[in-house]
């Protein structure tokens, strides 16, 4: 391999151009030629001259260069067997075959195999504006290579970052969902506390308060007995209080029995709330009526559970803290989703200012949080209150609709299809 390091003339060193060249040509003066050229256009030159494919293969290896002009066919080497040796170190420099004689046929061969262009040695003035316009669409296709690394760079970063991000959010999810979890057990553990409170009031009731005042009342009867023998003037009013007693006496039994009544009596919700509005006007003597539109779903026994005690709860407040003398109890399923609402004419409820204090508004609301439901409470007007518990429901498959009957049973006469998928419809509500 032979070559110089720098020639001199034609233009000012100011404005001359660095280029390396590698020049695959088997004739020296014909090197020298090419480089004379190049050097006339402006350029500040280091070439070498290699002539086999060692020698290329060395000069390849020795340093990078800008580019490439090789002879076509040599003793030794041909610009074919060059381009090869081009690709397999994966270089892309422009490459222009400059030769004494070739086919029009073989130089569309070489530029299909890789060749930018080919100028004949006789020429060689296309030769600096083809040099020229290759450097530039190399550095064209420099910068565009650097623009899709940087860009399948930014790409693989954006997909990690995504990736990443992910998991944090998976990851804030699945503590989301725990917390969720550890909320609705506090709840429910809340609730059976509530409830096993109350039932403990209940018995409290009946078996302490109870049984105070049944003796009390017996006490009360034979005074009054006493005071008759003695004919004493005193005798009625003693009459009056027996009564009075008798009368705190079934009251107590009725709220023990209120308290102590856990479970909801019944298969479905219309019916536990027709017979918690009978309930209220036996213990109440309060007129309350229940009204049914639609055809509500099956519920789960918790969910009805929840309904009803947030019915109950509704009504007791109604009568003990609104002094109302009507409720009404409603229960509309449509458009997949069942509301549930007690109205009363009592004194109309007031919105807490803050974070309210009051334990049966709080216990609703968590009852309402456990099945899913949304409760909400609001004045009617300048007298009564209405109470409405919204729950969004599934609808029941078509198949479901012709297997069940209007008590909730399936009918015997549906095929085992439907009855299976019947019965995984239930399931799943």
């Amino acid at each position: 391999m032979t070559g110089r390091e720098k020639n001199n003339g034609g233009s000012s060193n100011a404005a001359r151009r660095p280029l390396r060249v590698l020049l695959v040509e088997d004739s020296q003066m014909d090197a020298e030629l090419l480089a004379r050229a190049l050097d006339r256009g402006g350029f500040e030159l280091t070439w070498a001259r290699v002539d086999t494919a060692e020698d290329m293969e060395r000069g390849l290896q020795k340093q990078p260069w800008d580019l490439i002009l090789c002879d076509h066919a040599m003793p030794r080497f041909s610009a074919p067997e060059a381009l090869e040796l081009l690709k397999k170190h994966k270089l892309d420099v422009p490459f222009i075959i400059v030769s004494g004689y070739i086919e029009e046929e073989t130089a569309v061969e070489a530029m299909k195999a890789g060749a930018h262009d080919y100028i004949m040695k006789d020429r060689l003035a296309r030769l600096v504006p083809a040099v020229e316009r290759e450097l530039r669409d190399a550095e064209v296709r420099r910068a565009r290579a650097k623009s899709e690394e940087a860009l399948r760079g930014a790409h693989e970063e954006l997909e990690l970052r995504v990736e990443r991000r992910t998991a944090d959010l998976k990851a804030a999810n699945i503590q989301l969902e725990n917390v969720i979890e550890e909320r609705k057990r506090l709840e429910n553990e809340l609730l059976e506390i509530a409830e096993n409170e109350r039932r403990r009031i209940g018995f409290d009731l009946h078996d302490d308060l109870g049984q105070k005042l049944t003796g009390m009342a017996l006490m009360m009867k034979g005074l009054e007995r006493k005071l008759a023998n003695e004919g004493h003037h005193c005798v009625e009013e003693a009459a009056r209080i027996h009564s009075l007693m008798e009368n705190i006496i079934r009251h107590t039994h009725d709220l023990a029995r209120q308290f102590t009544s856990m479970d909801v009596k019944g298969d479905d919700l219309p019916t536990v709330l027709k017979g918690l509005a009978a309930n209220v006007k036996k213990l109440f003597e309060t007129d309350c009526g229940f009204s049914l539109k639609g055809n509500p779903p099956d519920l789960p026994q918790h969910t009805t559970v929840q309904l009803y005690k947030i019915a109950q709860e509704a009504v007791s407040n109604a009568i003990k803290h609104g002094k109302a003398t009507q409720v009404a109890l409603g229960l509309i399923s449509q458009d997949n989703q069942l509301m549930l609402t007690i109205k009363n004419d009592g004194v109309p409820f007031s919105v807490p200012s803050g974070k309210t204090t009051r334990m049966g508004l709080r216990i609703m609301h968590y009852r309402a949080n456990t099945i899913g439901a949304i409760l909400d409470i609001k004045a009617q007007g300048k007298s009564g209150t209405v109470v409405s518990c919204s729950l969004p429901v599934k609808p029941i498959s078509k198949i479901v609709r012709q297997s069940i009957t209007g008590s909730g049973k399936l009918t015997s006469n549906a095929s085992p299809q439907g009855l299976e998928t019947a019965t995984a419809e239930r399931a799943r509500l």
